[in-house]
């Protein structure tokens, strides 16, 4: 029974044999039309279904609608991104568009936007396929009704459906999964080039590299440091010895001195005593004067008395004659005291001239002495603050030499600590480059899912080639930085030009596109990408030749004119 059915189909097969496409469609779905065996006719059949497409249309939607409210999942996507009431106006617009029979490239972008669509919000494909469900459900009883009678017809009306349908969910699904597939490759592009922008090994290394030295320098000029205040400390100690040492010199500086000066000041009281007594010998050689002028008064009268008395002798005869006699006796001695007065006064007069002297000169050196006496008590007053003086001098430099030797310690401490320090530098500097070769590895590996993701995706539209392109941008940058650090290796035959990398290749292909070779952005992108490829080739060479600081400066200028690349690339990723 089964078999005889079997053979039935096959030769009703052969009695109606599928015809080749006669239509003519965009190229990009030409394969598809082909494969269908899509006809005009199949075209023309699905135009006639059009009122019958308008009549189902309401319930199609609405029973489609009441059916997703049953699934949470599928009401909690609409929440988050739409409402019921849009989307039954996309479902009943799309519905009638399935009659248009037109097959032009805004066909074949609206089925493409509603693949993208669902993409963006998560939407899995069995849920949009069973969707085409509620169009047989309605549709197709209502064309068997309407050609119930005319079998021909009604297999053409269900064939061109089912080819338009299905040339539908291939267009929307298509899109669908070269979206989900963009997706994953620029999900693995974001995380490539999060890689990128934390992987700033060289920069952290160039940082490290100068600390250490930096670290060195330090720790030697700690070492001399510690040399030259063990120095200090050392000529501290000396001095605050010697310090000691004068200090002690100049107490006994201080008891000699003091003890001179001392006697000094005794001196001059006994040559203030002297001169009292000087003068108190003047006095009572002027009153010896007045005695000795007395005396010759005295004599004077005397010899002037004898003289009246030996006149007197004469003039008595013989009876005056020894009265005359004694009366000469007197007037001799009188003469003698006379003379031996004078001799007196004039041994007086010398005596006082000299004592006059002497005062004079004791007057002239109480004034020096009085000079010399003040000029020593401001001396000894000095001496003794010269003596405090030493001994602070003393006192702050065995508080130096403490302090010295403090800091003596202190920067030997130093230098350990500094020693360690360079040390632990140099040790971070090991685990940095470690660590700079893991992120390496790291972004080889994505790099490599990348690739893998790219060569597994069937379509991509310009939007997403240029998020390709971009992330393959920022790689050249990133493999040149790696190679600036050892970890990645470049040959020379690696260094195309402008025109043989991926973003060449496709400048090149779209300056056949009108609307993008028009834009302004596009045009602008040309120069700055020239001069990458051509910044790539002179730090390869600088590198390779040991010249790192021309390399480094060549690499701040391509940072520079990749920016502008990005740029260009971003502006016109939002322009499409």
């Amino acid at each position: 029974m089964l078999w005889k059915h079997s053979n039935s189909i096959a030769s009703n097969s052969r009695a109606f044999p599928i015809k080749d496409s006669d239509v003519e469609s965009p190229e990009r779905i030409e394969s598809k039309v082909k494969f269908l065996h899509l006809t005009n006719h199949d075209l023309e059949m699905i135009r006639r279904l059009q009122p019958l497409l308008q009549e189902v249309t309401p319930v199609i939607t609405d029973q489609h609608y009441r059916m997703l409210g049953e699934f949470p999942e599928l009401l909690s996507i609409i929440d988050q991104n739409t409402t019921i009431e849009r989307l039954s106006g996309s479902f009943r617009r799309y519905l009638q568009s399935l009659a248009t029979g037109e097959l032009t490239e805004d066909y074949i972008a609206g089925r493409e936007k509603i693949g993208v669509i669902h993409s963006k919000i998560g939407l899995a494909p069995e849920w949009y396929m069973g969707s085409y469900l509620r169009v047989y459900e309605h549709l197709v009883p209502a064309i068997v009704s309407a050609y119930a009678k005319r079998p021909a017809e009604l297999s053409d009306a269900l064939l061109a459906l089912l080819k338009v349908i299905t040339l539908d969910s291939q267009i929307v699904l298509e899109s669908y999964q070269a979206d989900n597939d963009f997706k994953v490759i620029d999900r693995l592009g974001n995380v490539l080039e999060l890689v990128m922008q934390i992987d700033k090994i060289k920069h952290v290394l160039d940082r490290l590299g100068r600390t250490t030295d930096e670290a060195g320098n330090v720790s030697t000029a700690a070492e001399q440091l510690s040399l030259s205040v063990q120095k200090v400390a050392q000529s501290s100690a000396e001095v605050a010895e010697n310090a000691l040492s004068a200090m002690e010199q100049a107490d006994r500086g201080k008891e000699i001195i003091a003890s001179s000066l001392t006697g000094f000041l005794a001196m001059a009281e006994e040559f203030y005593e002297t001169k009292a007594k000087i003068a108190q010998l003047q006095k009572s050689i002027d009153k010896v004067s007045q005695v000795v002028e007395m005396i010759r008064s005295i004599a004077d009268q005397t010899n002037l008395l004898a003289l009246n008395a030996s006149i007197e002798a004469a003039r008595a005869g013989e009876q005056g004659r020894g009265f005359a006699v004694v009366a000469g006796e007197v007037r001799k001695l009188a003469e003698q005291t006379k003379s031996s007065v004078q001799t007196i006064t004039a041994t007086i007069q010398n005596v006082q001239s000299d004592a006059n002297l002497v005062g004079q000169t004791a007057e002239r050196m109480t004034g020096q002495i009085d000079e010399r006496v003040a000029h020593t008590r401001e001396a000894i007053q000095l001496f003794n603050l010269i003596v405090e003086s030493i001994k602070e001098v003393s006192r702050s430099t065995e508080h130096i030499a403490a302090i010295a030797e403090e800091q003596s310690a202190a920067t030997s401490d130093i230098t350990r600590r500094v020693s360690s320090v360079q040390e632990n530098m140099e040790l971070i500097a090991a685990n940095v480059s470690t660590a700079g070769q893991n992120v390496y590895d790291i972004g080889v590996a994505v790099n490599e899912l990348h690739k893998l993701s790219i060569s597994q995706t069937s379509s991509l539209r310009d939007k997403h080639y240029l998020r390709i392109v971009k992330t393959d941008h920022l790689l050249w940058k990133w493999w040149l930085y790696n190679f600036m650090l050892g970890y990645h290796q470049i040959e020379e035959n690696e260094l195309v030009n402008h025109h043989q990398c991926r973003l060449g290749t496709w400048y090149d292909a779209a300056k056949e596109n009108g609307s993008l070779g028009s834009l302004e952005t596009f045009r602008k992108l040309e120069e700055p990408h020239r001069q990458f490829h051509e910044l790539v080739r002179s730090i390869f060479f600088h590198v390779k030749e040991g010249r790192h600081q021309e390399a480094q400066a060549a690499f701040s200028r391509l940072e520079e004119v990749s920016e502008a690349v990005i740029r260009c690339l971003d502006e016109l990723a939002d322009s499409l």
